[in-house]
């Protein structure tokens, strides 16, 4: 089974799971390639490097700047001509529209060494990649059925920012949809997605990584852990917020783990409010070094918003990892985190952008056993339904089921 998984910047330290989804097709016996059509950071992890991850990347830059781009266009079209007339031609057709025109296509092809390449399917990891891919296919660059993963704001801000048609053709010719959320299998549908087209598929964790903890003899004050980055959707603020409002009813600490634009912001709030001495801002951490942080804690708080701008998220996966070390979680009716979080089940689930309520979840669970009852349900939804090796196994299950599809190409 041959794969070519698309990505946008790659690797990304803040988009760890989209190497993992990597590393799950390759376990489950795919070859892959990995077509990033902007650079990443260069954030691989030892497991990357073992299975080989990084020499399977593909490397474009359609953000390169346009006059970088046109100044390689006739050596690059004049390459391709002599080796595929029609393809170089189709590459630079107006039909193709803007892509086409800016010299991106051509960017994107002189990332493969063989072309046309032919794959049993194309993952595209977000909307807009797939939206990307359309003309690409189009222009013979590859060829293969198409499956597209939408994880939050490709499916709310974009249609914000965009419009409701901004997936049309995109819907038409996808062979599968893949939220990875109930709510956001909603969200397609109601964008005009043919439903038989949507397939749930959650992001698995590896269990083993997020080790299970024992917590029955944890004494001091509970730790309530945040991670994420420093945006708006992430709802810090309301965290921050809460924790002032809890006052002496509990002894509760907070602990935020992430770097962004709003962090200086937050600080700043944290102190207006009176809570800095109470609330640890650690900035980005490593997955190992999140896991370790994971283990000291004694709850996990997921304050998410919808942002002005329309951005969501959609089943944040640092919440299955927290609930894999048997933390509880007090999160906000968001998304598709109460899909997750079950409400006085494995945690607590409130409004967004209602500090009150978050600060009573906080006190709740500040009390030992609530926690520990609710974190022991935690463990066991995780290893149900979100389980790295069962998760990939249904992915692998899907591409196979699309790949036997003719792709939709002006090369039929």
């Amino acid at each position: 089974m041959r794969i070519l998984v698309v990505t946008g910047a790659f690797p990304l330290g803040s988009e760890t799971f989209i190497r993992e989804q990597c590393l799950e097709l390759l376990e489950q016996g795919a070859e892959i390639d990995v077509l990033a059509l902007r650079p990443g950071d260069g954030t691989w992890s030892e497991r990357d490097r073992a299975a080989g991850l990084e020499s399977m990347v593909l490397q474009a830059d359609i953000d390169r700047p346009l006059v970088g781009r046109l100044a390689m266009a006739p050596g690059r079209f004049i390459g391709r001509f002599l080796r595929s007339p029609g393809l170089a031609m189709r590459s630079v057709s107006p039909a193709l529209g803007w892509r086409a025109a800016s010299g991106q296509l051509l960017e994107i092809a002189a990332a493969f060494d063989t072309l046309p390449r032919r794959y049993d399917a194309i993952h595209c990891e977000f909307g807009p990649m797939g939206r990307i891919m359309l003309p690409v296919i189009d222009a013979g660059i590859v060829e293969g059925p198409m499956s597209v993963a939408f994880y939050g704001y490709d499916i709310t801000r974009e249609l914000q920012k965009h419009g409701d048609d901004v997936y049309r053709e995109l819907f038409a010719r996808a062979a599968v949809l893949l939220p990875n959320s109930e709510y956001l299998a909603s969200r397609l549908r109601d964008a005009g997605a043919p439903p038989d087209k949507v397939r749930l598929h959650r992001l698995g964790i590896r269990v083993d990584d997020f080790p299970l903890v024992d917590r029955r003899d944890r004494v001091g004050p509970p730790i309530a852990l945040a991670v994420g980055r420093c945006v708006e959707k992430k709802g810090f603020e309301y965290f921050l917020r809460a924790m002032a409002m809890v006052g002496d009813r509990s002894p509760v600490r907070g602990v935020i783990i992430g770097d962004g634009p709003l962090r200086p912001s937050l600080e700043q709030l944290a102190m207006e409010l009176g809570v800095f001495e109470r609330v640890d801002f650690v900035g980005w951490r490593s997955h190992d070094e999140v896991s370790n942080l994971m283990r000291e804690a004694d709850l996990l708080v997921a304050p998410s918003v919808v942002a002005a701008d329309g951005d969501m998220e959609g089943m944040p996966l640092v919440i299955a990892e927290a609930m894999s070390t048997g933390l509880p979680v007090l999160g906000t009716r968001h998304s598709g985190i109460p899909e997750a979080v079950r409400h006085d089940l494995n945690g607590i689930v409130v409004e967004e952008r209602d500090p009150e309520a978050l600060a009573e979840g906080l006190v709740q669970l500040s009390d030992h056993g609530r926690r520990l009852e609710a974190g022991n349900r935690s463990r066991g939804i995780v290893e149900e339904d979100f389980s790295f090796q069962i998760q990939g196994e249904r992915l692998m299950k899907i591409l196979i089921s699309i790949s036997e599809r003719r792709p939709s190409s002006v090369c039929d």
